[in-house]
């Protein structure tokens, strides 16, 4: 049952050949195949657009609903409440106060103004976005 490297290599010659004949057939197929359904797929919205319109007139989209303000810890909101009524800039003098400050103007709640020359940190106050949050967040800060 030995198979000589020539009938081998026939077969072969012979299976490629197939392929390719096939090939082209199939990219025939798929370029009548757009042509057919062009047309109809015009013809079907001219039919259906009368149909479609009313009942867009009738929906009513949903209000986007607005996002939530951050969450403080009891600590950053006593500090936002003290700066809301502060009458000058603050300065945090100790580093945990420092880093209180930070993750208020992470949140935009407060805005810096001039750098101290002596601890290198800023001057902070309240923002517009702070006394927002403050006004809609009325109720006392939870303790944890």
């Amino acid at each position: 049952m030995a198979v000589s490297k020539t009938a081998g290599a026939t077969k072969a010659k012979e299976a490629t050949a197939a392929k390719t004949k096939a090939a082209p057939k199939a990219t025939a197929a798929t370029k009548a195949a757009p042509e057919k359904t062009k047309p109809a797929a015009k013809a079907a919205p001219k039919t259906a657009a009368p149909k479609a319109a009313a009942p867009k007139a009738t929906a009513k989209k949903a209000a986007p609903k607005k996002a939530a303000g951050p969450k403080l810890s009891p600590t950053q909101h006593d500090l936002l409440a003290k700066l809301s009524t502060a009458t000058g800039p603050y300065l945090a003098e100790k580093k945990p106060d420092q880093k209180v400050v930070d993750a208020l103007l992470k949140h935009k709640l407060v805005k810096k103004g001039k750098k101290d020359e002596k601890t290198k940190s800023f001057y902070v106050e309240i923002s517009l976005a702070g006394k927002k949050f403050l006004g809609a967040n009325a109720a006392p800060a939870p303790k944890a």
